[in-house]
């Protein structure tokens, strides 16, 4: 699957209002497909298992998925968003060599990447109702507003099903991305943009 190049986009789920920036969860994903059209838009994603941001999609139902643009700033929101962070059932931080194996689980997903943001500047808070808001990255595309509608587990990853149900134009934001670029890809252990269109001779 290295061969294969994949979207990369970031995923941030929606929270209690009260939440503080240590509590909000989002992560890179490299499976975002469209699923349907109509009559409904539908998204698909996986997220590997255990995951904060699966327990808040399974809590509040809702979601924003992220186009990124092609620059360098998208390739650090998107290593920020990729990075878990590992503990142990003590709760201490776990190196990625041998202290990481202690609990024999390597994949935790226990990101909390808003850690490394600041409201205002990085990310700024899209009001679902009273209760709810998602974080909403600033210089981003577009920014797809999700409603979760169906998930399934297999093996250590889950899958899921999420109605469009807003999309939002950022260049209000930060800078105006009108054309489109096709975002950004992963591919060979790094991050791309598209090339040059191919041509049928």
């Amino acid at each position: 699957m290295a061969r294969v190049s994949q979207q990369a986009m970031i995923l941030t789920s929606a929270s209690q209002i009260s939440k503080s920036e240590k509590e909000l969860h989002g992560m890179t994903l490299g499976s975002v497909c469209s699923l349907a059209v109509y009559p409904n838009p539908l998204l698909q994603f996986n997220l590997h298992l255990p995951s904060y941001t699966s327990a808040e999609l399974h809590r509040n139902e809702y979601l924003a998925i992220h186009l990124l643009p092609p620059t360098s700033r998208s390739v650090r929101l998107s290593r920020i968003f990729a990075k878990g962070v590992k503990k142990d059932k003590s709760g201490k931080v776990l190196d990625t060599t041998k202290e990481e194996l202690k609990d024999g689980r390597v994949f935790h997903e226990m990101t909390t990447p808003f850690a490394n943001l600041k409201l205002g500047q990085d990310y700024h808070l899209h009001n679902i109702n009273q209760d709810l808001q998602i974080p909403v990255l600033n210089d981003v595309e577009e920014i797809f507003i999700c409603k979760t509608r169906n998930n399934f587990p297999v093996d250590h990853h889950e899958i899921w099903v999420v109605n469009v149900i807003d999309i939002l134009t950022n260049k209000t934001y930060v800078n105006d991305y009108t054309d489109k670029s096709g975002g950004i890809l992963y591919f060979n252990r790094g991050f791309h943009k598209l090339g040059d269109t191919l041509r049928e001779n």
